[in-house]
């Protein structure tokens, strides 16, 4: 059997994981810092659930199949309609206004290309339950404050109102959202080739003003401290999605293609599974993309191994290494023991400097038999013996790196 992966599909190496868990951990603090709470959801759904959410493209990209009991199922395309499935299902437990945060792995059919996956972790923000501009100005500010507690720089947040594109219809709307892609004439040639007048199209909208909606929640984000420079009215933006409503974002960053994120209101999308219908608003991007955009710094000290590696001289003496690593470990350094006593010293110390382990301690009957232990400095070979009970304090004074 050959070994790899299915087309579309990836592993994630070690330091790009733990990079990866950085970057998720910081974005959680700024939710949970504004009232956020964390949902998970199932990976697959009822294939109806998902159906006919999306338009005629994404519909096209669900990934859908019968179980063993004869029952369609599909994976998640996204994070949105299983949280409005939700939301529906739990009617009556769930206090509005719901504002849930959910990071976890969608899938798209789409073709494989760079940087272009049938499997990404999406990360995604909603507020359900309340129709206000101040619902909207939130998700733009905790928007904000993630990319900038990540570091990205150069970054705008566009916004514009479905209202406009009220009377047009949806497949016009679904050609403007391709302007970042194709450009201004592409789309005016699009929309000619399905009917429409697309100079006279393209005029009108590029001389809309922003709607009252637009400005409201434009200027309550400005009152949470968000700096204006970062909003931006662009009345050509589109979102290409049939379930919006009203509000709609993403955020562009200076010098770079397509969007990093993107979001909106969607006030009728929990109406198809309650009947009525039931206010959101809310934003997602991919992991994969805000990975892009995010600078090295944010990352550099992740400690991608432990700080010390425990040796163990033999099976005998191994309770004793194993005494040791309690006592670096149990003063919150990341340690880690060699899990094979009969192994040589060089060895050992050879395994530790491959993972790039910085420091290990020695434990043989010498060091012992004096009440020492022997610590290496893996990267200048200095080496200096120690009390057993000075060891914790010496690793929790170095910084971890």
């Amino acid at each position: 059997m050959e070994a790899q992966t299915l087309k579309g599909f990836r592993d994630i190496e070690p330091t790009d994981a733990l990079k990866r868990g950085r970057v998720l951990s910081l974005i959680k603090s700024v939710f949970k810092s504004y009232g956020f709470v964390p949902l998970e959801t199932p990976t697959l759904e009822y294939a109806s659930v998902l159906e006919g959410k999306y338009g005629e493209e994404g519909e096209k990209l669900i990934y859908k199949f019968e179980d063993r009991g004869g029952r369609m199922a599909a994976l998640r395309y996204d994070l949105t309609v299983p949280l409005a499935r939700y939301v529906a299902q739990n009617q009556g437990k769930v206090a509005f206004p719901f504002k849930r945060y959910q990071i976890g792995s969608v899938f798209r059919a789409d073709k494989p290309q760079a940087g272009r996956y049938r499997e990404f972790t999406q990360v995604d923000i909603d507020s359900v339950g309340v129709d206000s501009a101040l619902a909207d100005a939130e998700i733009l500010v905790v928007l904000a404050s993630v990319l900038q507690i990540l570091g990205v720089k150069d970054f705008t947040i566009e916004v514009n109102d479905r209202v406009l594109f009220t009377d047009l219809p949806a497949k016009a709307v679904r050609i403007l959202d391709k302007w970042d892609k194709i450009g201004k004439e592409k789309v005016e040639e699009e929309l000619n080739q399905a009917e429409m007048d697309g100079v006279e199209i393209v005029k009108i909208f590029e001389k809309q003003d922003p709607t009252p909606r637009v400005t409201e929640a434009t200027k309550l984000a400005e009152s949470f401290g968000i700096d204006k420079k970062f909003i931006k009215f662009n009345p050509l933006l589109a979102r290409g999605l049939d379930y919006y409503t009203g509000l709609i974002f993403e955020v562009k960053v200076k010098g770079s293609a397509g969007s990093l994120a993107g979001g909106g209101r969607y006030d009728k999308m929990l109406g198809i599974f309650t009947g009525q219908d039931i206010p959101a608003v809310g934003v997602s991007f991919g992991l994969d993309r805000l990975m892009e955009f995010v600078p090295e710094e944010t990352v550099k000290d992740v400690p991608f191994t432990p700080q010390v590696l425990i040796t163990v001289f033999s099976p005998e003496l191994a309770p004793k290494s194993i005494e040791i690593f309690n006592q670096v470990q149990g003063a919150g350094v990341d340690t880690e023991v060699y899990l094979d006593p009969e192994a040589k010293l060089d060895k050992q110390l050879k395994y530790a400097d491959r993972k790039g382990i910085p420091f290990a301690v020695i434990a043989g009957p010498k060091e012992l038999g004096s009440g020492k232990v022997l610590v290496k400095d893996l990267k200048t070979g200095k080496q200096d013996e120690i009390t057993a009970e000075r060891l914790p304090h010496l690793f929790v004074s170095q910084p971890q790196s």
